[in-house]
Order: C-alpha cells, then sequence, then structure tokens
C-alpha cells in the first residue's frame, strides 16, 4: 500500500509517496515542524485522512 504526505489544507497531487506508513508519518511530522506547525498528513491509497501532525501534536481521525 502506498501512503502519500503533504500539507494538509492544500493537498497535491504530486505529493510523496512511500511504501511505509511510519516513515510516512516520520516526515509528516518532521515537514509539519519545519512548517512552524502548519498542519500535514497522512492519507491512505484511497486519500482518507490517517494521521495529521500540527507541530509536535498529532492527531488521529475518529473512525
Amino acid at each position: 500500500m502506498r501512503f502519500r504526505y503533504g500539507m494538509y489544507l492544500n493537498p497535491q497531487d504530486n505529493d510523496p509517496t512511500l511504501d511505509d506508513q511510519v516513515e510516512a508519518e516520520n516526515r509528516a511530522r518532521e515537514l509539519s515542524i519545519v512548517n512552524k506547525g502548519a498542519p500535514v498528513a497522512v492519507w491512505d491509497a484511497n486519500d482518507r485522512t490517517l494521521k495529521l501532525f500540527a507541530g509536535y501534536e498529532e492527531f488521529v481521525p475518529a473512525r
């Protein structure tokens, strides 16, 4: 399965994708921190948000 990560409020078709969800989450966390807490999401292959990072905070959507 592929996992995409990028800016939550401005997703792009060319956002980076990885095969490893943990690695995608790590990169999303770093991207959020570098961008002063801007929300960064990790999406699954169906574009469902799996996790959202805002600075050092981590959010998981309710199912």
